[in-house]
Formats: structure tokens, C-alpha cells, sequence
């Protein structure tokens, strides 16, 4: 049984993979209790994370003790790097990538990840990563207006989002939500003028704001980093 992890901004997603099933087995803040408690019993034979940022030096310590291992820039994938910059790549962006290109090999994709920030990543059908964009989130948004104003409240994304606000809340609220669905939008549109038959794929935290709205998206995959490390592991155990 293999081990995968992508720790994110605020949270971490652990999943196990025995055979050919793959199961989440915990959501929630990286802390070594929890995930020691999450993995309890279970015979862990090594695996992999990616991370968005460096991780506490016990909870690395406690995963390469099980023989999990990193995704690297330099890790042999799936998918040919075409990033100009692969050492400043966050990782978690380039599994989402993978995970995606496992599922639709031979495709154009763009891979839309809502999240703290928001990314937007293409894959060519010839199966290269050429990179993307980053955007804030919805939180992100939501809490620079009020940092960065005199009188704006720090208003929560759920909620009412009408065409147009009838009070501050709804205002900020909506202006916000709506303004990240018209990016998406258009980057799906722009995706689509300048790639044939693009395929997309929406994932992240905040895809619940969209999956249902903007039904421009093909797919929505809510553990595509996982489903990359799963994918990147295999590939280099069949190297082997």
C-alpha cells in the first residue's frame, strides 16, 4: 500500500493506494497527530507528496520513514516540462497536470485549480506542460478588500451571490464570485481560440462555487494532485 499527499496552502489531502484503488483517507490541517491517526494500522510501503511550501521537519521525517519521497522538478513523469523556470514550478500545479493528462492522454487540457490562488495550466495533446497563469482566490479576493480599504467588512464567500449586490455584502460578495467566474470564463474561451478541442478540468477547494455554475468544464476532479503522484509513481516503478 502507497502513501500520497498534497499538502496545500491551508490544508492537506492524504490518500492510499492498494492495487489499482485509490481512497482518500484524510482532509484537513497538516498536523503529524492527525496524520499519524489517518494512516493508523495500515502497512505503508512508501508513496509520494508534493507541497506548496517546506514542509515541518518532523512531519518529512515521519514520511521518508514509511520510504515516501518527494515530487521533484527533476522527478522522471509522464508529461514533458516545457516550463522555462522547472525549479520554481510549484509542484502541485505539475501533478494536477498529470493527473489530468492520466485520465485524457493524447488531448489539449486546461487544468483550472481554485484555490488559495488560482491556477490555470495547459497540456498539448503531444503531451507537454507549457505552463500557465496564477491568479488570487476567492478568499484571497475577499479579504483584500477589506485589508486594503478604510470601510469594506471581510465578508464570507458562502452565500448570496445576485446579479447585482442590494447591500455591501452582496456587493463585495458577488463581485467577487462573479468576477472569478468570468476569468475562468474566459480562459476557457481564450483556451479554446488558440487550441482544438480543449478539454477542462476544474479542481481545487473553491470548485464547489463553479462545478454547477460555469458548465463550460468537461470535468470536475476534486483530487487530480493525488491522482498525479499516483500516476508519477507508477511511471517510475515501470522504469525500473
Amino acid at each position: 500500500m502507497i502513501l500520497l499527499a498534497d499538502f496545500g496552502n491551508t490544508r492537506v489531502k492524504v490518500a492510499v493506494k492498494d492495487g489499482v484503488s485509490l481512497n482518500e483517507i484524510y482532509c484537513g490541517p497538516a498536523m503529524l497527530g492527525n496524520l499519524k491517526d489517518a494512516v493508523n494500522g495500515m502497512a505503508v510501503d512508501g508513496g509520494m507528496w508534493c507541497a506548496v511550501r517546506p514542509l515541518e521537519n518532523e512531519i518529512e521525517l515521519w514520511m521518508r520513514s514509511m520510504g515516501l519521497v518527494p515530487f521533484r522538478w527533476d522527478t522522471p513523469m509522464p508529461l514533458q516540462n516545457g516550463y522555462s523556470t522547472p525549479q520554481t514550478l510549484g509542484m502541485d500545479r505539475l501533478a494536477a497536470a498529470v493527473g489530468a493528462w492520466s485520465m485524457n492522454p493524447g488531448r489539449n487540457l486546461l487544468i483550472i485549480d481554485a484555490g488559495t490562488a488560482i491556477t490555470y495550466d495547459l497540456v498539448t495533446s503531444d503531451g507537454v506542460y507549457l505552463g500557465g497563469n496564477i491568479a488570487p482566490g476567492i478568499e484571497m479576493r475577499l479579504k483584500a478588500l477589506h485589508d486594503y480599504t478604510g470601510s469594506l467588512p471581510l465578508v464570507q464567500a458562502h452565500g448570496d451571490t445576485p446579479w447585482l449586490g442590494s447591500d455591501t455584502a452582496t456587493a463585495i460578495r458577488s463581485g467577487v464570485v462573479t468576477g472569478v467566474r468570468n476569468e475562468i470564463k474566459g480562459y476557457i474561451h481564450d483556451a479554446g481560440q488558440r487550441y482544438e478541442s480543449v478539454l477542462v478540468f476544474l479542481t481545487g477547494g473553491d470548485a464547489e462555487y463553479f462545478d454547477l455554475i460555469d458548465k463550460s468544464a468537461n470535468f470536475v476532479a476534486h483530487n487530480l494532485v493525488i491522482r498525479g503522484l499516483s500516476c508519477i509513481v507508477d511511471y517510475n516503478e515501470n522504469k525500473i
